[in-house]
């Protein structure tokens, strides 16, 4: 029988190839239906598929009204975004604690936690900007794990990459996972980390890397995604030193959500920056660390989504941002509530923007 790809469960046979644009079949004939198998389908936008009429256990497969199960998806209440959140980083840890313990990593138990809240990030892109409002220093590296994969997501659809964007994200929650191989010491030293710490932390995208290796669910573009994400444009970057082209894109837009969220996240060793100390800060260091391409499509995101944010503002007040510019000199124009005293905001002048709200 033919059916809609949403009307799939687990353990239908898929009878047929299916194709995509490709000479070779996306999903071959006797597959059986999985999570990612579903998730494949989706990605391709696949409009049917002919499955036999009993699952894989024999059971007999009652497909249900497509219209039924758009009508329950309607009806089903959604977490909120920021609970959703939370849930994950609290799964991150649970997963962090298995790979310390030397347990392979999950790939299809990582897919389940993190891909449905990826895809919540197109209607929540505010919210994602301003994760770093929910860290802590304690909780820092799984906080920063989800927050990277959601924000490097999101700026690779931005970016275009319709059908790649879940890929990237997968990428950005994996990248800092071979932390759990490192010195958990190191990652709450309260100081500054000496030259033989900091070598031993460097071997972590490595680490993470080899986690994901044989992952068949995994592209070859985000495995090297997560072993490429600190390194740099002039070559300074690690564990392998490569330059500009040698850098993957995935790589390329990973460095630039771990630097956000890193700078505007207080940890261990290091308070967290305000607004315009990040901004400048990675504007000094296009093409040296980040692509200017990358990076300005970033700062466009951050435009237009904190219009109409209200700040608290150093000097007491609180006020709107009612115009951002972040991409030539920089400046954020605010209206303050209680007198509607506009101030023009600039690297050099007082206010500041110490809260967002």
């Amino acid at each position: 029988m033919r059916v809609h790809p949403k009307q799939l469960v687990e353990k239908c046979v898929i009878m047929d190839d299916v194709y995509s644009k490709g000479l070779q079949p996306i999903v071959p004939k006797n597959t059986v239906v999985t999570p990612i198998i579903q998730e494949v389908l989706d990605r391709f936008m696949i409009r049917e598929v002919e499955v036999e009429e009993y699952l894989e256990d024999g059971m007999t497969y009652f497909p249900l009204p497509i219209e039924a199960i758009e009508q329950t998806n309607e009806k089903a209440p959604a977490t909120p975004f920021i609970e959703h959140y939370h849930t994950v980083v609290k799964q991150y840890e649970t997963f962090y604690q298995l790979w310390q313990s030397g347990v392979p990593l999950d790939m299809h138990k990582v897919r389940e936690t993190i891909v449905p809240l990826v895809e919540r990030t197109v209607d929540h892109q505010r919210e994602v900007l301003l994760l770093f409002r929910e860290a802590t220093k304690e909780r820092y590296l799984a906080h920063h794990s989800v927050a990277v994969a959601l924000l490097s997501g999101l700026l690779a659809k931005q970016l275009g990459y319709e059908k790649d964007w879940i890929q990237v994200a997968l990428a950005g929650f994996l990248a800092d996972s071979g932390m759990a191989k490192i010195s958990q010491r190191l990652l709450k030293k309260p100081e500054a980390l000496v030259l033989p710490e900091q070598d031993e932390v460097k071997k972590h995208p490595t680490y993470s890397y080899r986690y994901v290796e044989k992952c068949a669910s995994l592209s070859r573009q985000a495995k090297l995604g997560i072993i490429q994400h600190h390194e740099k444009l002039d070559g300074s970057g690690y564990p392998m030193g490569v330059k500009r082209d040698k850098i993957h894109p995935y790589a390329k837009i990973i460095a630039i959500s771990d630097s956000y969220h890193a700078m505007m996240t207080e940890r261990f060793y290091q308070k967290e920056k305000r607004l315009f100390e990040a901004v400048l800060d990675m504007r000094q260091k296009v093409n040296q660390q980040f692509d200017d391409k990358y990076l300005y499509q970033f700062f466009y995101m951050l435009e237009k989504q904190f219009e109409q944010q209200v700040v608290m503002l150093s000097s007491g007040e609180r006020a709107e941002i009612i115009e951002l510019h972040l991409n030539k000199d920089p400046q954020i124009i605010v209206r303050v509530y209680r007198t509607n005293n506009i101030y023009t905001l600039t690297q050099d002048a007082s206010p500041e923007i110490t809260t967002f709200i």
